[in-house]
């Protein structure tokens, strides 16, 4: 282990240097990439030289300006881009989903966490991502059939990339920034939308011939809008609102009244009873017929219980808390181009994502528990964006292939499914809890958008309402769903 350690720090300092303009490579870099790929591989469960290497900054010093000057070059970007992919690699997969029971492991988890936000805040940076996106264009240019499979990896290695660093969770404590102000997972959108990934992510989201990276696509569409509200973005305008300037106001204001009353609380002084002692209950006999003798305070006599001496019930403090979502209102102009994206997403690319994917996984059903495709990103797809159409303008073209019976009855057998794996698979049951709150949220939006398509007048719309009322709600198993969802349900897993 020592030696390994000693590899790496060699290796290191063999790569190259930065002038500040260029980043100049040394004869044997390709063959230090490729050792550090190797040292990786062989690394135990407490994942020490993926550590190691993130408390060197290696990341931040040297692989991302090589990334930014020597891309060009396809040995050199084939061999960084896995090192890349490699040290970035969500750490939750790096324990196989489990988060760490013991207390070294769990300071481990942390540190790696910490190690990749300071990856993801290297990463705000529009030359590193001009350089993956002139190198995704080219491949992406070119004819499906006529691709090489090391130009396909290419394309999967990039979108991975990507999807790694946007998964990093952020960290509000650490940023120290106001709300609406531009975070670190704000740049790093900014950054992509300025360098036009963005538009090359659409792209594949609505081409029939791209069916291959539709599950990267999506990911990476699920955690750009992670932090937002379908509400906030529909109701993004190039000028503040009356309403929004009240509310900003108001925030203000109560801000200051919390100030105000904190500087203003006074720690009460303990005083001690003077009415301590024994007394004597009149007109109520003990057991041996003489008063009754109370050991309690003047003011709690009078509310005399028998039961005082009895030891309570224990309460469980194994109820799971509210945990994993980050809402906060992005910077102005991030809302702007997000706002648009999503549009654009829902104009362009919607059904095919909704229909492609759903396909994908009804032939993968099953193999999640396995490590297989996560299909609560779908889930999460639906919900978003049928809440986004339908408080800004409800086009039923736009979600028709989620408005339909399949997409009904998919969500529906993942809800059971989700809840037998509560059930059978109990090591794991605060994911599958998880991924039931998403699935749960997905069909409380279908419902609300049916609702809303309920008010609609065109003869379209009434025969789309009356075929999903007869297929919805007049079958058994649509109907008692959430009754069944209540019988099961367990705080121990699960959120209220």
């Amino acid at each position: 282990m020592a030696v390994l350690l000693a590899d790496i720090d060699a290796t290191c300092s063999n790569l190259g240097h930065d002038d500040g303009v260029k980043y100049h490579m040394e004869p044997g870099t390709i063959n230090g990439l490729k050792h550090l790929i190797w040292i990786l591989k062989r690394e135990g469960d407490d994942n020490e030289y993926r550590r190691y290497i993130g408390q060197k900054k290696v990341m931040q010093t040297d692989l991302i300006p090589m990334l930014m000057s020597n891309f060009d070059n396809p040995e050199v970007a084939d061999v960084l881009l896995r090192l890349i992919v490699n040290l970035t690699y969500p750490v939750l997969l790096l324990y196989n989903g489990n988060y760490p029971k013991d207390s070294v492991g769990r300071r481990n988890f942390h540190r790696l966490v910490e190690i990749l936000q300071t990856y993801k805040e290297a990463f705000a940076v529009q030359q590193a991502w001009i350089a993956l996106g002139d190198r995704l264009q080219k491949v992406l240019k070119m004819d499906w059939a006529e691709r090489t499979e090391e130009q396909e990896l290419i394309i999967e290695r990039i979108l991975m990339l990507i999807r790694n660093i946007l998964q990093v969770p952020s960290c509000v404590e650490a940023e120290n920034r106001y709300e609406k102000a531009a975070s670190v997972h704000d740049q790093v959108l900014w950054a992509l939308h300025q360098t036009g990934i963005l538009n090359l992510v659409l792209y594949i989201l609505g081409s029939e011939h791209e069916h291959q990276y539709h599950l990267h696509s999506m990911e990476i569409t699920c955690l750009i809008f992670r932090e937002q509200t379908a509400i906030s973005l529909a109701d993004a305008q190039l000028t503040r609102t009356a309403a929004e300037k009240n509310s900003d106001e108001l925030e203000l204001i109560m801000s200051r009244k919390r100030e105000k009353s904190h500087q203003q609380v006074r720690i009460p002084v303990a005083r001690h009873s003077r009415f301590g002692g024994t007394y004597v209950v009149e007109n109520m006999k003990s057991i041996s017929d003489n008063n009754l003798i109370c050991h309690q305070s003047l003011q709690n006599a009078l509310k005399l219980e028998f039961d005082t001496d009895k030891a309570p019930v224990k309460k469980s403090f194994r109820h799971v808390k509210e945990s994993g979502t980050v809402e906060r209102k992005s910077a102005f102009s991030v809302r702007l181009f997000l706002r648009q994206f999503c549009i654009e997403i829902l104009r362009a690319s919607y059904n095919n994502l909704v229909r492609q994917v759903r396909r994908v996984l009804e032939r993968h059903a099953g193999q999640e528990a396995g490590g297989g495709h996560d299909d609560s990103y779908l889930l999460w797809a639906i919900r978003f964006f049928m809440e986004f159409n339908r408080v800004y303008k409800f086009d039923l073209e736009l979600v028709s292939e989620s408005l339909s019976v399949p997409c009904f009855h998919w969500i529906i057998t993942r809800i059971e499914h989700y809840i037998d794996m509560m059930r059978s698979d109990k090591t794991r049951a605060r994911l599958w809890a998880r991924r039931l709150h998403v699935a749960v949220q997905a069909y409380r939006e279908m419902l609300q958008s049916l609702n809303t398509l309920q008010k609609f007048q065109d003869d379209k719309a009434k025969d789309l309402f009356a075929m999903l009322q007869n297929n919805v709600f007049y079958v058994l198993e649509y109907r008692e769903v959430i009754l069944h969802l209540l019988i099961n349900y367990n705080e121990n897993d699960s959120t209220r």
